[in-house]
């Protein structure tokens, strides 16, 4: 067809942006008539660019038409960043000049979506450049295309589980470490320690940014390990938090290795580390190895044995050292077992691995461990109704005592509630509180008064008690958690600040009809710059995303920042010279898994505990 019209050009980019569009939703948009929209739609139907069926009006998704999208500079969000995913297979790493001028728009759109895509952990921004992240690295002949089987992904997710980010961790040449070495998010501070090439030759291919240490200098190359040479130890100074071994093999309850490995290396890396965790291929049970693992020496150290579901809990009963720490891992469950049974708690937790809900995963699994009478149950959902309904059954079935749930679902309260209350078992509410469940989480209200006190002594002590602007990012619809903590903020602001509700300028992200990183763009460059402004960010994801263009476009002098949810990434930030984060209210997730389980030991032992149980709320300053 011929080039498109500015006309056909808005309507295919209104159309390519949904599933599904209908001749009145684009009449009512567009402000014209049925007939102008279906003579504009004619040429683009007959290009092979739109199909019509049954009233409905769809965009045709093919390579073709992709192609011309982005020669048009149309492409949809989703669209665009699937297509720097694209582009970036092809090369590798490109220039964000480059990828504007391939997708038809500006630098600004490009690192909003880079942005994006890095905390996804799909790509590494450079110096105004960026690169793949590439998860999945070919690493020997037996793993086809960087492939790992389906028991090594579950076994590596379930290992990430238990990493946190500062902690220093210690990975063998097991396929499971090669999985979890190509796989850490970037820029996690995780140093690492391994004795094994391929394992150092893996975080060299993905160009790891943190510390990596070997254990000795004497390398056998034939076997691909570095080991400590005769009668040296390792230094002082290599310190680790966490060891993770991979066995090979196990039979008549005895852990082997491979035949490469060095006992006196590994065994040194065992007492060191404060933390051991034993992993275990279902595949390569009832299996005579070669090499002994005498794990009995750290059973102390020993958090949990790590196997895949390729075993049930009766099987794993039989076979198992009633000593050892099992942990069953499926896609999405985890199963533990204990000594000496006495609670079954379920654990219901959603499955985004941002660094909160990762922290308190972690927290909870590590305060679980220490008790030897919870076996612990752990269904992964997605979120939303159905999958928090389905979880939610499949634990009552399991007959467990009591519930956590974390599924940070706020549609499905009412039937988590009254469910468990049908059931006659006992509920923690962790963060969102469901009827007639014990809450433990944050208080929102008092988050909300610290940022906003804390932002109000900085306005009087630097400003003079004067704000000309007040930006809020928030989060679209009838989200309870940050709505309060919000007007909290906003209470304690106004209590010692006079702000005029004009000033006021609320970006919510989520929101179907507006785009948040555009709508703060025009934001940050229509106000003056010798104007004060104070942007309070309530999700750590947002202010992620929207700290490079605070920076860009306004004068650090004048602004400043007040963020929720203290992590490393946010540590980072801060330390930027200039940073305008002044600080950030922390909730301490390392801290929830601990009070919980207590929580929970105490309502299993019908000890009376309040409804409501808080997390220790600080203000880290910058």
């Amino acid at each position: 067809m011929d080039e498109m019209n500015q006309r056909q050009l808005a309507l295919l980019k209104r159309i390519a942006g949904k599933p599904h569009s209908t001749m009145a939703e684009l009449s009512e948009q567009f402000k014209l008539s049925r007939e102008t929209i279906r003579k504009e739609l004619l040429p683009l139907e007959e290009a092979g660019l739109v199909m019509r069926e049954r009233g409905k009006i769809r965009y045709i998704d093919s390579v073709d038409n992709a192609s011309r999208l982005e020669s048009s500079g149309i492409l949809s969000k989703e669209q665009r960043r699937e297509r720097i995913i694209h582009l970036l297979c092809q090369d590798k790493e490109m220039r964000v000049t480059t990828l504007a001028n391939k997708l038809r728009v500006s630098p600004i759109t490009v690192r909003n979506d880079l942005a994006a895509l890095e905390l996804e952990g799909a790509v590494i921004r450079k110096h105004g450049s960026v690169a793949l992240f590439e998860s999945s690295l070919e690493l020997s002949p037996s793993d086809t295309n960087g492939e790992f089987s389906s028991r090594i992904k579950i076994l590596g997710h379930h290992t990430v589980m238990h990493i946190n980010p500062g902690e220093t961790i210690f990975l063998d040449d097991g396929e499971v470490s090669r999985f979890v070495a190509s796989t850490l998010p970037p820029y996690s501070n995780i140093p690492i320690v391994t004795n094994s090439l391929e394992t150092l030759d893996v975080l060299r291919l993905r160009h790891y940014a943190y510390p990596v240490s070997v254990p000795g200098t004497f390398v056998a190359v034939n076997d691909a390990r570095i080991q400590l040479e005769a009668g040296a130890v390792l230094p002082d100074s290599m310190q680790i938090d966490k060891a993770f071994i991979c066995c090979s093999s196990y039979a008549a309850h005895t852990y082997f290795v491979g035949e490469h490995e060095d006992m006196r290396t590994l065994e040194a890396i065992c007492r060191r580390a404060t933390k051991v965790y034993i992993i275990l291929d279902s595949k390569f049970l009832d299996v005579q190895g070669i090499k002994i693992f005498d794990h009995r020496q750290f059973q102390s150290k020993i958090q949990e044995v790590l196997i895949d579901d390729g075993i049930g809990s009766f099987r794993s009963s039989i076979l198992f050292s009633r000593q050892d720490p099992l942990v069953i891992c499926g896609h999405d469950f985890t199963y533990r077992n204990v000594s000496k049974q006495q609670h079954r708690i379920g654990f219901l937790v959603n499955k985004d691995r941002n660094y909160f809900v990762q922290a308190v995963h972690n927290s909870l699994l590590e305060a679980t461990s220490i008790s030897k009478s919870i076996s612990l149950v752990i269904r992964e959902c997605d979120g939303d109704y159905a999958s928090t309904v389905g979880n939610l059954n499949i634990l009552l079935d399991e007959k467990v005592d009591l519930v956590i749930d974390y599924s940070l679902c706020t549609e499905s309260l009412m039937y988590v509630g009254e469910r468990c209350l049908s059931r006659g078992v006992r509920l923690i509410s962790v963060d969102y509180v469901a009827p007639g469940a014990i809450y433990f989480g944050a208080d929102n209200a008092l988050a909300g008064k610290i940022a906003g006190e804390r932002a109000a002594t900085y306005i009087k002590e630097h400003w003079g008690g004067k704000l000309n602007r007040l930006v809020v990012l928030g989060k679209y619809g009838h989200e309870p958690v940050t709505k309060l903590r919000i007007s909290s903020a906003l209470e304690h602001i106004e209590r010692q600040i006079q702000v005029d509700k004009h000033a006021v300028h609320s970006i919510e992200w989520g929101n179907p009809e507006v785009n948040p990183t555009q709508e703060l763009v025009r934001l940050l460059k229509e106000i003056p710059q010798d104007e004060s402004m104070l942007i309070m960010a309530f999700n750590l994801r947002h202010l992620l995303a929207s700290h490079a263009l605070i920076v860009q476009y306004r004068n650090c002098e004048n602004t400043i920042i007040v963020g929720h949810n203290h992590t490393k990434q946010l540590e980072e930030l801060m330390k930027v010279g200039q940073s305008p984060i002044i600080g950030c209210v922390h909730y301490n997730p390392e801290s929830y898994g601990e009070q919980i389980i207590d929580l929970a030991m105490r309502m299993l032992e019908n000890v009376e505990v309040s409804p409501r149980n808080y997390t220790k709320l600080t203000w880290v300053a910058n």
